[in-house]
């Protein structure tokens, strides 16, 4: 969805989604279908579209909102339950062209992995880019993180009856 936030016009048609999902679903290999989608179209008129999708990731733009993940995730929930849900985690404020501050790092990322070992979300996804080495608190803070929980063995977590939602 795009242009000014009372059109919430959509970039694709659901006829042209739904044909561009059974494109990706026929090859030899058959592909997830994977959306970005940000906290504030979440009061867009998504539902529809995201039925389509294998995976949504949940992007929060400011970090003062990341006060709200538990809502913002229960929101995502209710209007794409089929759809598996990964975190998105940004290192910046790319509004203020600062780094995210270590407590909204923390809160993000221990959030996150209470939601993987609750079997709510299937990964986090940490948006580096250029921002990596260019000296942010928030990364030095993350790549501890990762060291300090990147082990831990979470594959029974990752099963949903006798089915393996993840790489088991």
């Amino acid at each position: 969805f795009h242009g000014d936030p009372t059109e919430k016009r959509p970039s694709l048609t659901l006829e042209q989604l739904a044909a561009m999902r059974a494109r990706l679903k026929a090859g030899p290999k058959p592909l997830d279908l994977f959306v970005t989608l940000y906290i504030q179209q979440l009061d867009f008129p998504v539902g529809p579209y995201l039925e389509l999708m294998d995976v949504v990731t949940l992007w929060t733009w400011k970090p003062s909102e990341l006060a709200h993940l538990e809502e913002n995730l229960a929101k995502l929930e209710a209007v794409a339950p089929r759809a598996r849900k990964m975190l998105g985690c940004y290192w910046v404020d790319y509004t203020t062209k600062a780094g995210v501050p270590v407590a909204s790092m923390e809160l993000q990322c221990e959030t996150g992995l209470r939601w993987l070992r609750e079997g709510r979300i299937e990964g986090m996804v940490f948006l580096g880019n250029t921002a990596q080495d260019l000296g942010y608190e928030s990364v030095e803070w993350t790549y501890e993180w990762i060291r300090r929980v990147g082990d831990e063995d979470r594959s029974e977590e990752r099963r949903v009856g006798k089915e393996c939602r993840m790489p088991c």
